[in-house]
Formats: structure tokens, sequence, C-alpha cells
């Protein structure tokens, strides 16, 4: 039974990489190089370690991906590593020699210094690794368990420290170093952002191919304020959506050749899903289109391409970013997890498959941040990274997938849980009543995103209440109980009642409401859509 010197390489806080600028460009870049970490950038340290050509290389890495039944060191003793899985920022290696083995992660990890610089990489390494059936598994899972002791154990510094002589660079606190040469003025920028910029001129390239294939006359943007926003009315959203107990299925794989083979499906439906959603997207552009009044839309046009009001930055795995118009977040957000979870459940095609997560059903989970095109992007990406924890926890609870949401508003400070609180201390009552559930037959219905929906349909479909009446039930909230209690038998005096929700009889109980989300997600649910079924 053949064993191999066995390395996992994971990237150490992806997202804090990828958004630690507030420039989209960069956000862009960077997760085009944890993409293509070990297809692109490990083929020259290959090549030199083992002594072959960098086409013999790229040959053996793109092996995994087209004939994931074969592996290639058990047929050929001659070839000197193998990918076992690489995908999302982290890679599986096989190597026939502990000593090349070794000298690959030391000068793998002296390059991304010097070409991708911030990058943090956790190793973990494991001699005699088995990959037959019943011994793979176990091998795995030891090798996971010693990737989570050195992720908390190591802390490498991957960027070079300021030379005190030189400018920061205020984005991101570093020395600028590199001349720009696209800047007719000469500009200097740090090393890191140069790399950046460099991927995200082939991250566009490639997206923008795709996506000329499938949909033509359509393009992607690299601009937040691009996604058909109008003035005055320019809201941009980040989406974090993340699948539910993954890993732990991943970890489940029998053999080398069931891992890959989950690997790249999980990579393929999350594709699919992805350019499901563009395809949603142009058909809501050609909608309004015929549309007459279309407040809060505007389509704009890059070189005779109509700009899509979605753009990708993280598409790998389970783990999907996007931004895109803020009055569509929820929509597609939902959207694309019906779509995943549908075909991650199909019976034939999709992952169950090879066996069922811990849940007994593939499910994911999504966080949405809305904010002015203006406000800070990183700070959004946060908030839409904590939002998707909170529906994450709700996940862990009572199963199934949950999606939750913060709009921010003026100069809130703090973590997603401090600012909730913070208003329900003020308040008396939560004014957020999520996260909430796909599952139409949720037990509490206001808890369900059908029964959100519903609200803010029959708030719009209400002659009562007109936008004025809206507005001022909102601030009624703000105020308190006292408030929307006076505000309520004023409106009631005029045949005005809040939606009907079985075992309400107030705005409130049990010191929540649901009815404030409706009022607040009036402004980004367009009625049009809700007219559509939707």
């Amino acid at each position: 039974m053949s064993t191999y010197y066995a390395v996992l390489f994971d990237v150490v806080s992806i997202q804090k990489y990828v958004f630690s600028s507030n420039e989209l460009v960069d956000n862009l870049g960077a997760s085009h190089i944890v993409k293509n970490l070990f297809d692109a950038l490990a083929v020259s340290v290959f090549a030199h370690v083992f002594g072959i050509t960098e086409e013999e290389v790229k040959k053996i890495i793109n092996s995994w991906k087209r004939q994931p039944q074969l592996v290639l060191m058990d047929k050929n003793l001659e070839v000197p590593f193998e990918i076992g899985m690489a995908d999302g920022g982290k890679a599986l290696i096989f190597f026939q020699d502990k000593i090349l083995g070794k000298k690959f992660i030391k000068e793998f990890t002296r390059k991304l210094l010097i070409e991708a610089p911030g990058i943090q990489l956790a190793v973990a390494d494991k001699e005699n690794f088995r990959i037959t059936e019943g011994s793979f598994k176990n091998d795995l899972n030891d090798l996971f368990n010693q990737l989570m002791i050195n992720r908390n154990r190591f802390f490498p510094a991957t960027i070079l420290p300021n030379h005190g002589i030189t400018t920061i660079y205020s984005q991101s606190g570093t020395s600028i170093n590199i001349k720009w040469p696209r800047c007719e003025t000469g500009q200097y920028i740090p090393a890191e952002k140069a790399f950046k910029l460099i991927y995200a001129d082939e991250e566009k390239k490639e997206l923008q191919e795709e996506l000329e294939n499938r949909y033509p006359g359509f393009c992607f943007t690299d601009e937040v304020d691009k996604l058909g926003q109008t003035e005055g009315d320019n809201y941009t959203a980040v989406v974090h959506i993340d699948g539910n107990g993954i890993g732990n299925w991943f970890q489940q794989s029998a053999t080398l050749i069931e891992y890959r083979q989950r690997s790249n499906d999980m990579r393929r439906i999350t594709e699919e899903s992805f350019w499901k959603l563009v395809e949603e997207t142009t058909e809501i552009i050609k909608k309004l289109e015929q549309m007459e009044e279309t407040p809060g839309f505007s389509i704009k046009e890059e070189k005779g391409k109509k700009v899509l009001f979605i753009r990708p930055i993280i598409l790998g795995g389970d783990d999907v970013t996007f931004i895109c118009h803020g009055k569509l977040a929820l929509y597609l957000a939902e959207k694309f997890i019906r779509i995943w979870t549908s075909k991650a459940n199909d019976k034939e095609h999709g992952l169950v498959r090879y066996g069922l997560p811990a849940n007994n059903e593939f499910t994911a989970c999504a966080g949405i941040a809305i904010a002015k095109t203006k406000y800070p992007f990183y700070r959004v990406y946060q908030m839409s990274v904590q939002s998707c924890s909170m529906a994450k926890h709700k996940a862990r609870e009572k199963n199934g997938s949950w999606i939750d949401y913060h709009i921010l508003m003026g100069s809130e400070s703090g973590d997603l849980t401090s600012i909730r609180n913070d208003k329900s201390k003020t308040f008396d009552y939560s004014l957020y009543y999520g996260p909430y559930s796909l599952d139409d037959q949720e037990t509490d219905c206001c808890k369900s995103l059908k029964s959100l929906k519903q609200g803010i349909k029959e708030f719009q479909f209400d002659n009562y209440w007109a936008r004025s009446n809206l507005n001022s039930l909102r601030m009624a909230f703000n105020l308190g109980k006292e408030a929307v209690d006076s505000f309520l038998t004023h409106m009631e005096a005029k045949g005005g009642k809040l939606p009907y929700r079985h075992g309400w009889r107030q705005a409130y109980k049990d010191c929540s409401t649901p009815y404030y989300d409706m009022l607040e997600m009036i402004e980004f649910y367009p009625l049009w859509l809700l007219e559509g079924g939707q």
C-alpha cells in the first residue's frame, strides 16, 4: 500500500485579506490571488523544486479536476507530487519525497512574501499518509486537527515592515514603495496593492469572457456606484453566503477520489447557482426597460454593454460574497440559497449522492449589509459577515436555511450584537425580529421570510398606509411603546390596521416586534418584485 508525505495548506482569514482595502478593485484582485494560489502562483515553485518544466507541472496540477478518479503517483512513481484537492484557499498536496516536500513549503511561502504580501498560510503535514478507503478519512482528520493547532500557534508577519523613511499608504498603513507604471504622473503604491491590481485585471478579463459566452450584451463593473443606483437613492449591499456544516461533510470522504469528487461537485454547483443568479439579474434589467417608472434604478452602460446590478467578489466552494444594488439584496440572497440548496439536494446530480451533512439536508445562510454607496466598504462587509454568523447560529438551533440583514444608518459603531443590544435597552423591546427562515412552514410564522415579504406587500397595498403614515409609524417605533400605541390608535380611528399575524393583537409582544423590519425593508424590496409573486 503506497503512502505519501501529505501537506495541507489553508489561507488564514481570507476575508480579512480580500477586504483589507476599501477599494473594490483591490478586493477583486485579492480574491483572484486566493483563487489561483495553487493553480498559478505555485507553478514556478513546483518546476524549480522538482526540476521539471512548467508545462509538466500544469498537467499534474490540472489532472485532479479533469480526472479525479486517477491517482497519478499510484500509476507512475516518477511523478514527484500530486494535488489531492485545491480550492478556495485550501489545498491538500502529496509528495513522493518528504525532503522535497519541505523544500516546496519553504520556497512557496517565500514566493508569497514577494508576490502576494499579506497572505497568511497555515500549514500541517503528515508522513505516511494513506489514501485508501479505511485509512484516508482518519489521516485526513489528523491533518485538519494539526492545522487547527498551527493556525492558533503561529502568526507570521507577511507584510514587510515600514522603512520609516517612506510615505505611508492611508488605506493600508503600509509603505508606498512601488512605482505604478500605468499612472502617467509616476504614482507610487504599496507592493501588495500593485499585485492585487495586476490580478484584478486578469480576473475581470476571465469573468467578462465567461459572461460574454453566456449573456452577451451585459458586463460586470468594478465601480461600486455603477450597480444601477440613482442619485439621492444610492444604496449598495454586500451579501455573504455560507453553507451549513460543509467542512465536516468534506471530512467524511472515505477516499481521496471521493474527496476530489465532492470538491469538484461543490464548485460546480456553486458556480452554476451564481450564473443562474446572473441570468435572473439580466431578466430584471429587461423588465425594468419595459417599465415606465423605475424608482431607485438606473440602467448604466460601459463600452456599449449594460452593467449588471451584481458583482461577484468571492466564489469558491460553499463560500460566496457579492455586492449588488441595495434594493435587490434580500431578493438575490434568497434566490441564490434556493437555487443552491435545490441543486445540492438533487438525488441524481447533487451533493447528497455522497452523504448528508449533520442536519440531513444541505442548507445555507446569508448575511446582508445595506448602506449608502459611499459608506466604508470594509465596514459594510464586516456587517454582512456578522449577519451571516447570526443566521448560522439560528440554523444550529433549528436547522434549515436562514437570512439575517442589517441596514447601516448614520454613525453606528461597534459590532452588530452591540448595536442591537443598545437599541433594545433604549426602547425596552427589540426592533429587529430576525433572522428569517426560508422554510415557509416555520413554527413562528413571523420568523419566515415569506411572512416578512407578505407584510411589506400588505402595508403597500393598504390604502390607509400612505408613505407618510408608514414613515410616521417607523418614527413612533423609534420613540417607544407609548408613541407606537398612540399612533396606532390614531390610525385605527381612520381604518388603518397592522397586517394581521396569528397571535399578534398589538404591535409588539415578548419585548419584540416583527413590524419594524417590514417598515424598514419597504425601502429595499421593490413592489414590482412582490407583485411578480416572488
